[in-house]
């Protein structure tokens, strides 16, 4: 029961700050910071681990997170405006746009989990997305597939927001986690891209 009331309280925490709409992006991060915390350090914590992530990532979540749903509601408003070019012209802008956007979905998939699992920002933090969804397409292909469920659940009843959104987020992070497990073994990435510890991460003190 207490971890059914932790989820319930943590999706309703990212409700409530993701209704202003600019804040998603940070209230996402912190939705993910909090669930990391219950994975790799068994922390119970619901309310001060979310104000604490949130503070901690608010200028990363909103200036990524921002840019990549503008980005994604501008891809979807280009495949609807290119429905209505007449000629061959039409296929080529979709065919180019629908390939955008799933190199913009594969990218998604391990955005989130990336930005608050590795000391990585800006635009290396989305390299490295796109990096490791390439390179362990099973797993982002799986995530996509959880995330289009859950998507096709909120349009039918969208009141569903207010208890899906944690649940499915706790399983593409463990799909995550099997990801940065594969891919961190290679020798070039674990150079590169350095996770944080409980050393040397602020979030686990």
């Amino acid at each position: 029961m207490k971890t059914v009331t932790n989820i319930v309280i943590l999706n309703f925490l990212w409700v409530i700050c993701s209704l202003p709409v600019l804040t998603i992006g940070p209230s996402t991060t912190a939705m993910y910071g909090v669930i990391r915390k219950w994975h790799l350090y068994k922390d119970e914590s619901v309310i001060r681990s979310f104000i604490y992530e949130y503070r901690l990532f608010f200028k990363q979540g909103f200036l990524v997170g921002n840019l990549w749903l503008f980005l994604g509601m501008l891809l979807l408003l280009d495949v609807y405006f290119f429905l209505q070019v007449p000629g061959t012209v039409k296929v080529v802008l979709i065919v180019v746009t629908v390939t955008t956007f799933i190199l913009y979905m594969l990218t998604c998939a391990m955005l989130f989990p990336i930005m608050v699992h590795y000391q990585t920002k800006g635009l290396e933090l989305i390299k490295q997305a796109f990096t490791f969804s390439i390179i362990d397409g099973k797993t982002t292909f799986a995530i996509i597939l959880i995330w289009i469920g859950a998507g096709m659940v909120l349009f039918y009843a969208p009141l569903m927001v207010l208890v899906i959104v944690v649940p499915v987020s706790m399983i593409s992070f463990r799909f995550s986690m099997l990801a940065f497990d594969k891919v961190g073994k290679l020798p070039r990435i674990q150079s590169r891209y350095i996770p944080f510890t409980t050393g040397s991460d602020p979030r686990s003190s």
